[in-house]
């Protein structure tokens, strides 16, 4: 199961952010997944993570919202 990220609020500097992140995530040790640049009404990164935990430290620093995965029924 993945865990996504979606983080769209950036305080006007989006060079700055990427760079904060690709800085957090190579402090952390933390490689998502997926982390890619979506565009619509403005900017918004996703991430996936493979870790619940990796995902919630990742929004607890950057802000956004996490996406818990719907379990299957059995």
């Amino acid at each position: 199961m993945l865990y996504i990220v979606e983080v769209s609020s950036f305080g006007g500097d989006l060079v700055a952010t990427m760079s904060n992140m690709r800085n957090w995530l190579d402090a952390h040790r933390s490689q998502p997944v997926i982390f890619r640049q979506v565009t619509g009404d403005g900017t918004m990164f996703r991430l996936e993570f493979r870790s619940e935990g990796e995902a919630a430290a990742f929004v607890g620093t950057f802000g956004g919202r996490l996406i818990r995965p719907e379990r299957e029924a059995a």
